[in-house]
C-alpha cells in the first residue's frame, strides 16, 4: 500500500512538472484594435455605467470615420455605407434651421404665444424619429442655460426663462407593452423626456458624461467670433389669406442668422455647421453606445428688451441625432485613396496584400469580417473558386486554411492598351445636360513602308453595304445580352430630355414635359433619405392634429393649442436649406382643414419653399390662380387616401414632462403613453420625371408625396388631411443599364455593352443621370487581360470605344472582354509520367 501510496505522489509530482502546450489552430488569429472596442463595449451596461468615468463611456477618436462634412457633400461620393451618417447631418441641420428660423421670425412680445411650445417641440423629437426608422435611435432639442423662454408654463411670468430645457426622445423597447400582441419589439415606440428636469440631470456641467456635444457651440459669451460661426441666411416669402390672391405681389425679405455656412476651402472643423461626437454610451436614457451628430439653434438674446443695441446672435441650444454606433459601417481595410485617414480601425483586414486587395462590404455594422478581399490587377481566381473571397470566411478559418488559401493566381502574358498620338473630337451624348459632351479621341499612328515613322492618313470611305456584312461575318461575334430597341428608346429619353429648357418649355405640349414613369427607376432606393424629409412632417403633422385639442390644458402647461402658418413655412423652408438634393418641398392641406390661430378655416393652404439661383423662396400656393387639388400627383394621393387609410401604422410616444418650474423631479404625462397612425415612407407615391415649368423651379424633377392623417371632429376615425412633397432633380439620379428580368419596369436595362459571354454587369453610384455608369468585371473562369492596374471594364469607356467604332475610328471596343484565365505554370511528376508509360506498353503487348 506504501508503494502504491508514493508512486501516486509520485505520478502527481511528474505531471506537474511536465507541461505541454496544445496549439489551437485558431492562435494565429491576433487581436487588434477591433477587439480593444468590442472589450470597452462589453465591459459598459446600464447598471454600471453610471459608476464608469466619462474616458470609459467614450470610444476612441476617429472610431467612426468618412464623417460627411457641410463643405464636401456636393464635391465627394458618399456611398451607401454612409448614407444614414448624411441622413444624420442633413437632419439635425434641418431642425437646426427651422428652430433659427422660427425663434427669430417670432421674436417679440406680441408673437409670445404662437411659438413652438413644449408639446409640439416633443412631437417634432418624435417625428425625427418615427420618419427615420432604422436608421436614428435618438434625437435631442438642448437649451443652454437660461434661454429658454416657455410660453406654456401658466405659473411662470412673461420674458423669464427656465434655468434648462431640453426634451430628447429616443426608441424603447415595447416587447411587453400593451397592444403589443406578439411579444417582438416594433420600433414604433419612443420616450420622449425633459432632460433639463431630475436629479443630477445638468448636462451644462463638465461632469455630465452624456453631453459631448455641449462643448462644441455653448457657452457661447463672447461676440468676437460671431461673423466666423454665424451665418446671415435670407429667405423671400409671399403670404396669402384669400384663395387666388397674394398679400403683396413682391417677395417680403426675411433675415435671420443660423449655423454657419463655410467654403470648400474651409478646413477647420470650429466652422461647420453639423459636428459629430465620438461614439459614447447614453447612460441612463437609451441605453445604447450611440453616436450624435449636432448643429446650433441661433436666437436674439436677452429676447424681449428694450434696449436693442444689447441684442446679439448667440447660440442658445443644440439639436443632436443620434445613431446606434453598432449599426454604423467602418472600413476595415488599410488606410488609402478610397478609405481615407485618420481612422481607428482600418488595416484590421486579414487579406493576403500580395495578391488581394481589400474591399469594404456595406451593411454588416460593427462586426467583424465587413470586407471582401478581391484580386489585385494582374492576378486572376482559381478556376475552381468563384470570387471574392469573403471577410466572414478569412475571419473563420483555421491556420492551415489560411495559409493555404485565399490568394490569387499569377495573370502572365498581360496586354498593354496601345498609346496612340494623334487626337480627333468623338461626339458622346452624356445625357446630364442638352449639350454634347466633346472629347479627345486618339487615333492609331499607322507606320509608313518608307522609314517606320511617318504616319499615315487614315482615310475613310463609304463601304458598301454587303461588304460591311461580310467583314461582320468574318469577325469573331460579341457575346450580346443587351438590347438594340433598348438603346434607341434611351438614346430617345436622353434627346427629348435635352430638348427641354427653361426658355422653351412654356411652348410645349404637356406630353412633352413628361418622361415614361420607368426613367424614374430606383428613384425609391436612391432617394429614400430625400424622401424621408417629407415623411417626417407626415409624421408631425398627423401627430399635432390626432391628439390636440384649441384649449387643453395639463395643470400649470397649456396643451398644443394650434399650428400657426409660420411653423409650417419654416418646416418646408428647413428641407430645402438642408439638403442641396431637395430643389423644392410642400405642405398642402384639404379645402377648409388649416385653422388659423383664431379658429377661422382657410380654404386653401400650400406652404411651398424652393430655391432658384442661389436664393431661398417661399410662397403660399393657395395665392396661385391655379389650385393645387387639381395637380396630378394630388388627385392620386386623395384618392388612395380619402376613403381607405388602412395601412397606416401605429406610433406611440412616452412623455415624462418636469413636475414643477425648476425641474425637481420628471412625472409622466397625463396621457401616457400618446399614439398616433401616420403612413410608412412605402405608402408615399412617386410621380414620373417632369419638367416643372411654374417659373420657380424649372428643371426636370421627380416628386415624391405622402399623406398625413387626421381625426374627425369627435376623435374617433381617421381622415385624409392633405399632403407633403419634395422634389428632387433628375441629374442626381443614376440609372442602371445592366441586365434585368421583363417584369422590371426600368427604360434603361438592357443597354450595357458588356460581353456577357465572360463578363458580368454592376452599377457604378456617382455618374448621375448619364449613361456608361456600370462596369463589366470578369466572369467565374476568365482573366482581365489588361496590364493598365485594374480589375474590370468601365461602361463610360466601353461607350466611348462604341462610338469610335460608329465613325470607323481606331478603337479598343472588340478588345474590352476577359479571356480564358489560364494557369501561370506547368509541373509534372517524372514516376507518374514514367508510371503511365509502363501501363500504356503493357495495354498495347496485351493487345497483340
Amino acid at each position: 500500500m506504501d508503494n502504491d501510496r508514493w508512486s501516486f505522489v509520485g505520478f502527481l509530482i511528474l505531471s506537474l512538472l511536465l507541461t505541454y502546450q496544445c496549439q489551437s489552430v485558431f492562435n494565429w488569429i491576433k487581436g487588434d484594435n477591433h477587439s480593444k472596442v468590442q472589450n470597452q463595449i462589453d465591459l459598459i451596461e446600464n447598471s454600471n455605467c453610471r459608476a464608469k468615468s466619462k474616458a470609459d463611456l467614450t470610444l476612441p477618436r476617429n472610431t467612426v470615420s468618412q464623417i460627411p462634412k457641410f463643405n464636401e457633400l456636393r464635391s465627394k461620393i458618399y456611398y451607401k455605407n454612409r448614407t444614414s451618417l448624411v441622413q444624420m447631418h442633413n437632419m439635425a441641420l434641418n431642425r437646426a434651421m427651422f428652430y433659427s428660423y422660427i425663434m427669430q421670425k417670432l421674436n417679440s412680445s406680441e408673437s409670445f404665444l404662437i411659438q413652438p411650445n413644449w408639446l409640439q417641440i416633443g412631437m417634432s423629437v418624435t417625428a425625427d424619429m418615427n420618419g427615420n426608422k432604422d436608421i436614428f435611435n435618438g434625437s435631442m432639442v438642448a437649451f443652454d442655460n437660461n434661454c429658454y423662454y416657455p410660453n406654456w408654463m401658466t405659473n411662470l411670468n412673461f420674458n423669464n426663462t427656465l434655468p434648462l430645457f431640453a426634451a430628447k426622445s429616443w426608441r424603447a423597447d415595447d416587447t411587453f407593452d400593451m397592444g403589443v400582441f406578439l411579444r417582438e419589439p416594433t420600433g414604433r415606440t419612443n420616450v420622449v423626456k425633459d432632460l433639463g428636469s431630475g436629479a443630477n440631470m445638468n448636462y451644462t456641467n463638465e461632469a455630465f458624461k452624456m453631453s459631448p456635444w455641449y462643448k462644441f457651440w455653448l457657452p457661447d459669451l463672447k461676440s468676437d467670433e460671431d461673423s466666423t460661426l454665424k451665418f446671415t441666411y435670407s429667405v423671400k416669402i409671399k403670404y396669402s389669406n384669400v384663395t387666388g390672391k397674394f398679400i403683396h405681389d413682391e417677395f417680403e425679405t426675411t433675415n435671420f442668422f443660423g449655423p454657419n455656412s463655410p467654403g470648400q476651402s474651409d478646413k477647420d472643423e470650429r466652422l461647420l455647421p453639423v459636428r459629430f461626437t465620438d461614439p459614447y454610451f447614453d447612460c441612463g436614457n437609451s441605453n445604447y453606445w450611440v453616436l450624435s451628430a449636432a448643429a446650433p439653434i441661433v436666437d436674439y438674446m436677452p429676447r424681449y428688451s428694450n434696449f436693442t443695441h444689447l441684442r446679439r446672435p448667440r447660440f442658445v441650444g443644440v439639436v443632436t441625432m443620434d445613431m446606434h454606433f453598432q449599426e454604423i459601417d467602418y472600413n476595415s481595410c488599410p488606410a488609402s485613396i478610397g478609405n481615407p485617414g485618420p481612422c481607428h480601425l482600418c488595416g484590421v483586414a486579414r487579406c493576403k496584400t500580395v495578391t488581394t486587395g481589400c474591399k469594404h462590404k456595406s451593411g454588416r455594422g460593427f462586426r467583424r469580417g465587413s470586407y471582401i478581399c478581391q484580386c489585385k490587377s494582374g492576378h486572376h481566381y482559381p478556376w475552381d473558386v468563384k470570387g471574392p473571397y469573403l471577410g466572414t470566411d478569412l475571419e473563420k478559418a483555421t491556420e492551415e486554411e489560411y495559409i493555404h488559401s485565399y490568394e490569387c493566381i499569377r495573370t502572365d502574358f498581360l496586354r498593354v492598351p496601345p498609346v496612340v498620338e494623334n487626337t480627333e473630337p468623338v461626339s458622346f451624348e452624356g445625357g446630364s445636360s442638352g449639350k454634347f459632351q466633346t472629347e479627345g479621341i486618339q487615333r492609331r499612328a499607322l507606320k509608313s513602308v518608307v522609314d517606320g515613322r511617318e504616319s499615315l492618313e487614315r482615310v475613310r470611305v463609304r463601304r458598301d453595304e454587303n461588304e460591311e456584312k461580310e467583314k461582320k461575318k468574318k469577325r469573331r461575334k460579341r457575346s450580346t445580352n443587351f438590347d438594340e430597341v433598348a438603346i434607341d428608346k434611351m438614346m430617345k429619353i436622353f434627346k427629348k430630355k435635352a430638348a427641354v429648357t427653361k426658355d422653351n418649355c412654356h411652348t410645349m405640349s404637356p406630353s412633352a414635359l413628361e418622361l415614361p414613369g420607368s426613367v424614374a427607376y430606383g428613384a425609391d432606393k436612391q432617394f429614400e433619405m430625400q424622401a424621408r424629409m417629407a415623411l417626417r412632417i407626415s409624421h408631425f403633422i398627423s401627430n399635432f392634429m390626432q391628439n390636440t385639442a384649441p384649449d387643453e390644458n395639463f395643470g400649470y402647461m397649456k396643451g398644443g393649442g394650434r399650428l400657426h402658418y409660420e411653423h409650417l413655412f419654416g418646416e418646408v423652408i428647413a428641407n430645402v436649406m438642408s439638403d442641396f438634393k431637395i430643389v423644392s418641398s410642400g405642405i398642402f392641406y384639404e379645402p377648409y382643414v388649416f385653422e388659423d390661430i383664431n379658429g377661422k378655416s382657410r380654404e386653401f393652404f400650400g406652404p411651398l419653399a424652393y430655391k432658384a439661383d442661389g436664393n431661398y423662396y417661399a410662397i403660399d400656393t393657395a395665392g396661385l390662380k391655379e389650385r393645387y387639388t387639381d395637380a396630378d400627383w394630388y388627385r392620386v394621393i386623395k384618392e388612395r387616401w380619402q376613403t381607405n387609410t388602412k395601412g397606416v401604422l401605429k406610433y406611440r410616444m412616452k412623455n415624462l414632462i418636469r413636475s414643477d418650474i425648476n425641474g425637481t423631479s420628471t412625472i409622466k404625462h397625463e396621457h401616457y403613453p400618446m399614439g398616433y397612425w401616420a403612413p410608412s415612407v412605402g405608402d408615399g407615391y412617386w410621380t414620373r420625371p417632369v419638367f416643372k415649368c411654374d417659373g420657380r423651379v424649372d428643371d426636370w424633377v421627380v416628386t415624391y408625396v405622402v399623406p398625413f392623417i387626421g381625426k374627425n371632429g369627435i376623435k374617433k376615425t381617421l381622415h385624409f388631411k392633405g399632403m407633403v412633397t419634395v422634389d428632387v432633380p433628375l441629374d442626381y439620379l443614376d440609372i442602371n443599364q445592366c441586365t434585368q428580368p421583363f417584369a422590371i419596369a426600368n427604360a434603361f436595362k438592357n443597354t450595357a455593352r458588356c460581353d456577357y459571354r465572360t463578363q458580368t454587369c454592376s452599377q457604378i453610384s456617382g455618374y448621375k443621370f448619364t449613361r456608361g455608369n456600370y462596369k463589366c468585371a470578369c466572369k467565374r473562369g476568365f482573366e482581365y487581360p489588361f496590364k493598365d492596374g485594374r480589375e474590370w471594364v468601365q461602361g463610360s469607356l466601353i461607350e466611348l470605344e462604341y462610338q469610335k467604332k460608329q465613325q470607323g475610328l481606331f478603337n479598343l471596343y472588340d478588345a474590352m472582354r476577359c479571356r480564358v484565365s489560364g494557369a501561370s505554370g506547368v509541373s509534372y511528376s517524372v514516376l507518374t509520367i514514367a508510371f503511365l508509360i509502363v501501363v500504356s506498353a503493357a495495354n498495347m503487348v496485351g493487345l497483340l
